[in-house]
């Protein structure tokens, strides 16, 4: 059974995981399937590389075809929304931060100031 990640009423349903999903490389989503389950790690792109089978020259420009960001931007995007979900129950933003991965508020903060955050516009 495959069981997507779902949000509460009061949040919007989309999710990264499913708006770059609509394609079909098999590499890209290996790869997005590794950095869906582990995200919050810090995943080099020879790692990806490796995982995928596939040079991080061909994997970065597959990924960049098929989902309109690099891998790296991918994860900062799930990131961003699992610190979005975790300040929307009552979190801090410095304990979001820590809670998606991130070292520190700061880089949240300035990735979720960015045009492209990567969140549905309003």
């Amino acid at each position: 059974m495959v069981a997507y990640t779902r949000r509460n009423g009061d949040e919007q349903q989309a999710s990264a995981m499913l708006r770059h999903r609509s394609h079909l490389s098999d590499v890209v989503h290996r790869v997005q399937d590794l950095i869906d389950g582990r995200f919050t790690e810090a995943l080099p792109l020879t790692k990806l590389a490796a995982a995928s089978g596939v040079s991080e020259r061909t994997l970065t420009r597959l990924f960049v075809q098929v989902t309109g960001m690099t891998p790296l931007r991918y994860q900062q995007v799930l990131r961003i929304e699992r610190a979005e979900h975790v300040i929307g129950h009552g979190a801090t933003v410095e304990a979001a931060a820590r809670a998606a991965g991130f070292q520190d508020a700061r880089m949240l903060r300035r990735l979720r100031a960015r045009p492209d955050s990567g969140q549905p516009a309003a």
